[in-house]
């Protein structure tokens, strides 16, 4: 998961996307649990938020199970892979835009509500700062591919094509010894 070169900060910033993303998650759990509890119609959409996040916020421990236990050539492989394009900015845009606001709808009737929505919010941001690094991380492997090492100058294309083919003469059976072969000794 964590890469050779990667630096303090940045192990940071993921570890700060997975802390407060799990601990918005059970905020929002325990605030809709207490307005239904308390009669209050608005707790149904903390505990929606809260079930998508608790998916959200779980699928970098779910990718490890897709990886291991499924093949490569399965159609719920497919599936995932447009669960995992929901991350970085798309999960931070899908926090602070979406679904933050309307946790700021009566803050005089629930205060927990404004505090599972500011944590949405810082939530949010970290997500979309986390997109950096992996802008950064992407950059870092199309470098690492595209960069080969090779000691030997490039040579013809086509070996075959530089090297005259024997024509039948005074040896045996039409071949000419390799010392007459003046081109593959140049080569």
């Amino acid at each position: 998961m964590a890469l050779r070169g990667e630096s303090c900060g940045w192990k940071a910033l993921l570890f700060s996307c997975r802390f407060f993303g799990i601990a918005t998650t059970l905020v929002l759990w325990g605030v809709g649990v207490e307005f239904l509890y308390y009669g209050k119609p608005f707790g149904i959409y903390f505990l929606a938020v809260a079930i998508l996040l608790s998916f959200l916020e779980l699928v970098f421990l779910l990718d490890q199970v897709v990886e291991i236990c499924v093949s490569r050539t399965s159609i719920i492989v497919r599936l995932w892979d447009a669960v995992l394009w929901l991350d970085d900015w798309k999960k931070g845009a899908l926090y602070f835009v979406f679904l933050a606001p309307p946790c700021f709808v009566r803050p005089f009737e629930a205060l927990l509500g404004v505090l599972s929505g500011i944590l949405l919010v810082i939530t949010g941001v970290l997500y979309m700062l986390k997109t950096f690094k992996t802008n950064k991380d992407e950059e870092d492997s199309n470098f690492e591919a595209n960069t080969t090492y090779d000691r030997f100058e490039d040579g013809p294309e086509d070996l075959e094509a530089t090297i005259a083919n024997p024509v039948s003469g005074p040896t045996s059976a039409g071949m000419m010894s390799v010392a007459d072969q003046s081109e593959i000794l140049d080569l």
